[in-house]
Protein backbone atom coordinates (compact mmCIF):
# COMPACT_ATOMS: atom_id res chain seq x y z
CA UNK A 1 0.00 0.00 0.00
CA UNK A 2 1.04 3.47 -1.16
CA UNK A 3 2.58 5.49 2.10
CA UNK A 4 0.24 8.13 2.82
CA UNK A 5 0.56 11.77 4.08
CA UNK A 6 -1.13 13.22 7.05
CA UNK A 7 -3.52 15.34 5.32
CA UNK A 8 -4.58 11.95 3.24
CA UNK A 9 -5.34 10.08 6.66
CA UNK A 10 -7.20 12.87 8.09
CA UNK A 11 -9.49 12.92 5.06
CA UNK A 12 -9.93 9.11 5.50
CA UNK A 13 -10.19 9.74 9.26
CA UNK A 14 -12.88 12.15 8.89
CA UNK A 15 -15.24 9.54 6.31
CA UNK A 16 -14.79 6.93 8.71
CA UNK A 17 -16.58 9.29 11.42
CA UNK A 18 -19.02 10.04 9.00
CA UNK A 19 -19.44 5.95 8.03
CA UNK A 20 -19.51 4.91 11.40
CA UNK A 21 -23.14 4.76 12.24
CA UNK A 22 -23.87 2.91 8.85
CA UNK A 23 -22.48 -0.28 7.49
CA UNK A 24 -19.06 -0.59 9.46
CA UNK A 25 -18.66 -2.62 12.48
CA UNK A 26 -16.64 -0.96 15.49
CA UNK A 27 -14.20 -3.78 14.77
CA UNK A 28 -13.11 -2.98 11.49
CA UNK A 29 -13.24 0.95 12.64
CA UNK A 30 -10.65 0.34 15.31
CA UNK A 31 -8.41 -1.55 12.87
CA UNK A 32 -8.45 1.23 10.36
CA UNK A 33 -7.59 3.78 13.33
CA UNK A 34 -4.80 1.11 14.11
CA UNK A 35 -3.49 1.18 10.65
CA UNK A 36 -3.54 4.86 10.81
CA UNK A 37 -1.78 5.52 14.32
CA UNK A 38 1.12 2.87 13.28
CA UNK A 39 1.41 5.25 10.03
CA UNK A 40 1.37 8.58 11.83
CA UNK A 41 3.93 7.23 14.16
CA UNK A 42 6.31 5.82 11.28
CA UNK A 43 5.78 9.50 9.70
CA UNK A 44 6.68 11.29 12.90
CA UNK A 45 9.91 9.13 13.78
CA UNK A 46 10.98 10.11 9.40
CA UNK A 47 10.14 13.96 10.87
CA UNK A 48 12.31 13.30 13.88
CA UNK A 49 15.51 11.91 11.82
CA UNK A 50 14.88 14.66 8.97
CA UNK A 51 14.79 17.52 11.62
CA UNK A 52 17.74 15.78 13.57
CA UNK A 53 19.92 15.97 10.13
CA UNK A 54 18.73 18.98 9.40
CA UNK A 55 20.40 20.64 12.84
CA UNK A 56 23.12 19.04 12.04
CA UNK A 57 23.53 20.15 8.80
CA UNK A 58 22.80 23.60 10.76
CA UNK A 59 25.70 23.21 13.36
CA UNK A 60 28.17 21.95 10.47
CA UNK A 61 27.23 25.14 8.63
CA UNK A 62 27.37 27.48 11.43
CA UNK A 63 31.07 25.39 12.37
CA UNK A 64 32.08 26.05 9.18
CA UNK A 65 30.91 29.60 9.05
CA UNK A 66 32.60 31.15 12.28
CA UNK A 67 35.55 28.81 11.73
CA UNK A 68 36.59 29.84 8.47
CA UNK A 69 40.18 31.35 8.38
CA UNK A 70 38.73 34.18 6.41
CA UNK A 71 36.35 36.75 7.75
CA UNK A 72 32.52 37.13 6.63
CA UNK A 73 30.10 39.71 7.10
CA UNK A 74 26.60 40.37 5.60
CA UNK A 75 26.36 44.38 5.56
CA UNK A 76 23.23 46.64 5.03
CA UNK A 77 23.10 49.10 2.34
CA UNK A 78 24.67 51.62 4.67
CA UNK A 79 27.77 49.75 5.57
CA UNK A 80 26.37 48.63 8.91
CA UNK A 81 27.54 45.55 9.65
CA UNK A 82 24.50 43.04 10.30
CA UNK A 83 26.28 39.80 11.01
CA UNK A 84 29.87 38.70 10.82
CA UNK A 85 31.80 35.08 11.67
CA UNK A 86 34.24 34.77 14.75
CA UNK A 87 37.01 34.97 12.03
CA UNK A 88 35.69 38.33 11.12
CA UNK A 89 35.24 39.63 14.48
CA UNK A 90 39.00 38.26 15.39
CA UNK A 91 40.65 40.47 12.49
CA UNK A 92 38.41 43.10 13.63
CA UNK A 93 39.97 43.00 17.21
CA UNK A 94 36.02 42.89 18.85
CA UNK A 95 33.35 40.60 20.14
CA UNK A 96 30.64 39.70 17.74
CA UNK A 97 27.97 40.88 19.77
CA UNK A 98 29.81 44.27 19.85
CA UNK A 99 30.43 44.48 16.29
CA UNK A 100 27.44 43.40 14.84
CA UNK A 101 24.81 46.72 14.41
CA UNK A 102 28.24 49.06 14.08
CA UNK A 103 29.03 50.77 10.69
CA UNK A 104 32.44 49.03 9.36
CA UNK A 105 33.46 52.30 8.22
CA UNK A 106 34.50 53.07 12.29
CA UNK A 107 37.15 50.27 11.51
CA UNK A 108 38.86 51.91 8.74
CA UNK A 109 41.98 53.17 8.90
CA UNK A 110 41.32 57.66 7.60
CA UNK A 111 43.42 56.91 4.59
CA UNK A 112 41.25 53.92 3.45
CA UNK A 113 38.02 55.65 4.15
CA UNK A 114 37.18 56.61 0.45
CA UNK A 115 37.99 53.95 -0.91
CA UNK A 116 35.33 52.33 1.66
CA UNK A 117 32.81 54.12 0.86
CA UNK A 118 33.06 53.55 -3.46
CA UNK A 119 32.98 50.03 -2.02
CA UNK A 120 30.15 50.49 -0.96
CA UNK A 121 28.62 52.46 -3.20
CA UNK A 122 29.89 50.05 -5.84
CA UNK A 123 28.38 47.27 -3.91
CA UNK A 124 24.75 48.81 -4.33
CA UNK A 125 25.06 49.66 -7.97
CA UNK A 126 26.01 46.24 -9.28
CA UNK A 127 23.45 43.33 -9.52
CA UNK A 128 22.96 40.44 -7.45
CA UNK A 129 25.64 37.94 -7.54
CA UNK A 130 28.46 39.80 -8.93
CA UNK A 131 31.51 40.19 -7.29
CA UNK A 132 32.95 43.29 -6.17
CA UNK A 133 36.57 44.00 -4.21
CA UNK A 134 38.56 46.28 -2.78
CA UNK A 135 41.96 46.51 -0.32
CA UNK A 136 41.76 48.47 2.57
CA UNK A 137 43.80 48.84 5.82
CA UNK A 138 42.26 48.59 9.24
CA UNK A 139 43.20 50.05 12.43
CA UNK A 140 41.77 47.71 15.09
CA UNK A 141 42.82 48.12 18.74
CA UNK A 142 45.48 45.39 18.07
CA UNK A 143 47.40 46.85 15.46
CA UNK A 144 47.04 48.07 12.04
CA UNK A 145 45.93 45.53 9.23
CA UNK A 146 45.42 45.11 5.48
CA UNK A 147 42.30 42.89 4.28
CA UNK A 148 40.69 42.27 0.80
CA UNK A 149 37.22 42.46 0.61
CA UNK A 150 35.12 40.73 -1.99
CA UNK A 151 31.74 41.64 -2.06
CA UNK A 152 28.07 39.41 -3.22
CA UNK A 153 24.94 41.01 -3.28
CA UNK A 154 21.86 38.77 -2.81
CA UNK A 155 17.93 39.76 -1.82
CA UNK A 156 17.50 38.06 1.73
CA UNK A 157 14.96 35.43 1.79
CA UNK A 158 14.13 36.64 5.27
CA UNK A 159 13.11 40.21 5.01
CA UNK A 160 13.14 40.32 1.45
CA UNK A 161 15.75 43.30 1.11
CA UNK A 162 19.01 43.16 -0.24
CA UNK A 163 22.14 42.48 1.56
CA UNK A 164 25.74 42.32 1.20
CA UNK A 165 27.82 39.31 2.39
CA UNK A 166 31.41 40.30 1.90
CA UNK A 167 34.36 37.90 2.66
CA UNK A 168 37.17 39.80 4.39
CA UNK A 169 40.91 37.87 3.49
CA UNK A 170 43.55 38.99 6.02
CA UNK A 171 46.62 39.99 4.15
CA UNK A 172 49.06 41.88 6.12
CA UNK A 173 51.48 39.32 6.35
CA UNK A 174 51.50 38.77 2.87
CA UNK A 175 52.23 42.68 1.70
CA UNK A 176 54.61 42.84 4.48
CA UNK A 177 56.60 39.74 2.30
CA UNK A 178 56.00 41.38 -0.89
CA UNK A 179 57.08 44.39 0.56
CA UNK A 180 60.33 42.54 2.05
CA UNK A 181 60.79 40.85 -1.46
CA UNK A 182 60.84 44.28 -3.17
CA UNK A 183 63.13 45.93 -0.49
CA UNK A 184 65.61 42.74 -1.02
CA UNK A 185 65.38 42.92 -5.13
CA UNK A 186 65.85 46.76 -5.10
CA UNK A 187 68.79 46.03 -2.58
CA UNK A 188 70.31 43.20 -4.87
CA UNK A 189 70.32 45.51 -7.98
CA UNK A 190 71.64 47.94 -5.76
CA UNK A 191 74.48 46.03 -4.74
CA UNK A 192 75.13 44.62 -8.43
CA UNK A 193 75.48 47.78 -9.36
CA UNK A 194 77.87 48.88 -7.17
CA UNK A 195 80.15 45.62 -7.31
CA UNK A 196 80.15 46.64 -10.72
CA UNK A 197 81.40 49.96 -9.79
CA UNK A 198 84.17 48.29 -7.22
CA UNK A 199 85.04 46.18 -10.13
CA UNK A 200 85.68 48.99 -12.19
CA UNK A 201 87.47 51.00 -9.52
CA UNK A 202 89.74 47.96 -8.86
CA UNK A 203 90.71 47.54 -12.61
CA UNK A 204 91.66 51.79 -12.19
CA UNK A 205 93.86 51.05 -9.32
CA UNK A 206 95.78 48.06 -10.63
CA UNK A 207 96.05 50.36 -13.81
CA UNK A 208 97.52 53.42 -11.15
CA UNK A 209 99.35 50.94 -9.87
CA UNK A 210 101.05 49.70 -12.68
CA UNK A 211 101.76 53.35 -14.23
CA UNK A 212 102.66 54.82 -11.05
CA UNK A 213 104.84 51.99 -9.68
CA UNK A 214 105.92 49.68 -12.41
CA UNK A 215 106.00 52.82 -15.10
CA UNK A 216 108.69 54.76 -12.55
CA UNK A 217 110.46 51.99 -11.46
CA UNK A 218 110.94 50.44 -16.18
CA UNK A 219 111.39 54.45 -16.63
CA UNK A 220 114.41 54.97 -14.03
CA UNK A 221 115.47 51.38 -15.55
CA UNK A 222 115.60 52.82 -18.94
CA UNK A 223 117.29 56.08 -17.61
CA UNK A 224 120.45 53.99 -16.22
CA UNK A 225 120.64 51.79 -19.37
CA UNK A 226 121.19 55.24 -21.43
CA UNK A 227 124.00 56.53 -18.50
CA UNK A 228 125.75 53.20 -19.01
CA UNK A 229 125.64 53.71 -23.52
CA UNK A 230 126.99 57.29 -22.52
CA UNK A 231 129.57 56.38 -20.28
CA UNK A 232 133.10 55.08 -21.04
CA UNK A 233 133.19 53.25 -18.10
CA UNK A 234 132.08 49.58 -17.25
CA UNK A 235 129.12 50.84 -15.55
CA UNK A 236 129.40 47.91 -12.64
CA UNK A 237 128.05 50.45 -9.95
CA UNK A 238 125.41 51.19 -12.25
CA UNK A 239 124.76 48.15 -13.22
CA UNK A 240 124.70 47.14 -9.64
CA UNK A 241 121.38 49.56 -9.23
CA UNK A 242 119.72 48.18 -12.42
CA UNK A 243 119.64 44.41 -10.47
CA UNK A 244 118.57 45.98 -7.04
CA UNK A 245 115.63 47.45 -9.58
CA UNK A 246 114.59 44.20 -11.33
CA UNK A 247 113.92 42.65 -8.31
CA UNK A 248 112.27 44.92 -6.64
CA UNK A 249 110.28 45.27 -9.90
CA UNK A 250 110.13 41.29 -10.01
CA UNK A 251 108.42 41.56 -6.52
CA UNK A 252 105.90 44.52 -7.34
CA UNK A 253 105.06 42.74 -10.41
CA UNK A 254 104.43 39.00 -8.93
CA UNK A 255 102.14 41.12 -6.14
CA UNK A 256 99.87 42.78 -8.75
CA UNK A 257 99.31 39.20 -10.35
CA UNK A 258 98.56 37.64 -7.01
CA UNK A 259 96.38 40.30 -6.24
CA UNK A 260 94.57 39.86 -9.97
CA UNK A 261 94.34 36.39 -9.59
CA UNK A 262 95.15 34.88 -6.34
CA UNK A 263 96.39 30.99 -7.52
CA UNK A 264 97.26 30.12 -4.47
CA UNK A 265 93.85 30.06 -3.65
CA UNK A 266 93.73 26.64 -4.82
CA UNK A 267 95.07 25.49 -1.57
CA UNK A 268 92.60 26.66 0.83
CA UNK A 269 92.45 30.27 2.61
CA UNK A 270 94.65 29.77 5.31
CA UNK A 271 97.81 29.25 2.13
CA UNK A 272 96.59 31.73 0.61
CA UNK A 273 96.56 34.45 3.38
CA UNK A 274 99.92 33.42 4.57
CA UNK A 275 101.23 33.73 1.19
CA UNK A 276 100.14 36.78 0.40
CA UNK A 277 100.81 38.13 3.68
CA UNK A 278 103.97 37.54 3.25
CA UNK A 279 104.73 38.63 -0.18
CA UNK A 280 103.00 41.65 0.67
CA UNK A 281 105.32 42.76 3.83
CA UNK A 282 108.57 41.89 1.40
CA UNK A 283 107.14 43.63 -1.57
CA UNK A 284 106.12 47.03 0.54
CA UNK A 285 108.62 46.72 2.65
CA UNK A 286 106.24 46.59 6.27
CA UNK A 287 106.90 44.25 9.25
CA UNK A 288 103.13 41.86 8.80
CA UNK A 289 102.30 38.73 10.93
CA UNK A 290 99.72 36.44 10.14
CA UNK A 291 98.46 33.55 11.91
CA UNK A 292 95.43 31.17 11.52
CA UNK A 293 93.54 28.85 14.10
CA UNK A 294 91.18 25.91 13.98
CA UNK A 295 91.35 25.79 10.07
CA UNK A 296 94.63 24.04 8.93
CA UNK A 297 92.61 21.40 7.87
CA UNK A 298 89.50 23.07 6.74
CA UNK A 299 88.10 24.53 3.52
CA UNK A 300 85.60 27.79 3.47
CA UNK A 301 82.99 27.44 0.47
CA UNK A 302 84.60 29.00 -2.69
CA UNK A 303 82.80 31.68 -2.89
CA UNK A 304 83.66 32.76 0.92
CA UNK A 305 87.02 31.98 0.45
CA UNK A 306 87.20 34.30 -2.39
CA UNK A 307 85.61 37.41 -0.69
CA UNK A 308 87.48 36.73 2.51
CA UNK A 309 90.54 36.98 0.78
CA UNK A 310 89.50 40.06 -0.93
CA UNK A 311 89.07 41.94 1.94
CA UNK A 312 91.89 41.17 3.44
CA UNK A 313 93.91 42.57 0.27
CA UNK A 314 91.83 45.43 0.38
CA UNK A 315 93.01 45.87 4.18
CA UNK A 316 96.36 45.93 3.54
CA UNK A 317 96.50 47.91 0.45
CA UNK A 318 94.88 50.79 2.75
CA UNK A 319 97.41 50.23 5.32
CA UNK A 320 100.35 50.47 2.79
CA UNK A 321 98.15 53.81 0.78
CA UNK A 322 97.16 55.76 3.72
CA UNK A 323 97.54 54.09 7.46
CA UNK A 324 101.94 54.91 7.49
CA UNK A 325 102.13 51.90 9.52
CA UNK A 326 105.09 50.33 10.93
CA UNK A 327 103.49 46.87 11.38
CA UNK A 328 100.40 44.64 10.33
CA UNK A 329 99.18 41.88 11.80
CA UNK A 330 96.36 39.25 10.11
CA UNK A 331 94.38 36.90 12.41
CA UNK A 332 91.87 34.40 10.50
CA UNK A 333 90.59 31.78 12.96
CA UNK A 334 87.62 29.87 13.99
CA UNK A 335 85.04 31.34 16.62
CA UNK A 336 82.15 30.22 17.83
CA UNK A 337 81.38 27.57 14.78
CA UNK A 338 81.49 30.84 12.64
CA UNK A 339 85.16 32.38 11.34
CA UNK A 340 86.39 35.74 12.16
CA UNK A 341 89.04 37.57 10.39
CA UNK A 342 91.25 40.74 12.14
CA UNK A 343 93.32 43.05 10.54
CA UNK A 344 95.15 45.35 12.77
CA UNK A 345 98.12 48.19 12.44
CA UNK A 346 99.63 50.67 14.23
CA UNK A 347 99.12 53.74 12.06
CA UNK A 348 97.52 57.10 11.80
CA UNK A 349 94.08 55.89 11.76
CA UNK A 350 90.65 58.09 11.19
CA UNK A 351 87.52 59.09 12.16
CA UNK A 352 85.07 56.25 11.57
CA UNK A 353 82.01 58.75 11.81
CA UNK A 354 83.61 60.88 8.62
CA UNK A 355 84.45 57.89 6.97
CA UNK A 356 81.24 55.92 7.28
CA UNK A 357 80.01 59.48 5.44
CA UNK A 358 82.17 58.60 2.33
CA UNK A 359 80.80 56.63 0.19
CA UNK A 360 84.28 55.58 -1.38
CA UNK A 361 86.13 56.37 1.62
CA UNK A 362 89.30 53.81 1.96
CA UNK A 363 87.52 51.34 0.25
CA UNK A 364 85.31 50.65 3.11
CA UNK A 365 82.18 50.34 1.07
CA UNK A 366 83.15 47.06 -1.24
CA UNK A 367 84.53 45.47 1.64
CA UNK A 368 80.94 46.05 3.26
CA UNK A 369 79.47 44.71 0.34
CA UNK A 370 81.48 41.83 0.29
CA UNK A 371 80.46 40.87 3.84
CA UNK A 372 77.49 41.22 2.98
CA UNK A 373 77.31 38.99 0.15
CA UNK A 374 78.55 35.62 2.06
CA UNK A 375 75.65 36.64 5.33
CA UNK A 376 79.23 38.61 7.31
CA UNK A 377 79.48 41.53 9.41
CA UNK A 378 82.03 43.85 8.86
CA UNK A 379 83.21 46.33 11.84
CA UNK A 380 86.03 49.26 12.06
CA UNK A 381 87.71 50.08 14.94
CA UNK A 382 89.80 52.87 14.67
CA UNK A 383 90.50 56.75 15.56
CA UNK A 384 93.11 59.60 14.89
CA UNK A 385 96.71 57.96 16.09
CA UNK A 386 95.29 55.19 17.72
CA UNK A 387 96.21 52.71 14.33
CA UNK A 388 92.91 50.45 12.86
CA UNK A 389 91.36 47.17 13.76
CA UNK A 390 89.02 45.54 10.92
CA UNK A 391 86.87 42.83 11.70
CA UNK A 392 85.12 40.54 9.42
CA UNK A 393 82.60 38.08 11.67
CA UNK A 394 80.83 35.01 9.42
CA UNK A 395 78.43 33.14 11.40
CA UNK A 396 78.12 30.68 8.67
CA UNK A 397 81.46 30.60 6.36
CA UNK A 398 82.16 26.36 6.97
Amino acid sequence: MAKRTPQEIAVELDRLRQQSTGNRSRLSLLHDLQVFQEELVAQNEELLHAQAALEETRDRYIELYDFSPNGYLTLDSHGVVVRINLTGAAVLGGSRQAIEGMPLLGFVARESRPAFLDFVRRCRRCADGAAIETEIRLRPADGEKTVQLLCRPRLSSASGEREYFTTMIDVTERRRLERERDRSAREHAALATRLLSVQDDERQRIARDLHDDIGQEVTALRLKVELIEGSGGSGRDVLREIRANLEKLDSRIHLIATELRPASLDLGIVAAMRQFVQRWSSALGIPAAFHAAGLDRMRLRPQVETHVYRVAQEALNNIHKHADATRASVLLERRNGGVVLIIEDDGRGFDADEARSKTTALGLVGMRERAQIIGGRLEIETAPGRGTSVYLHLPDAL
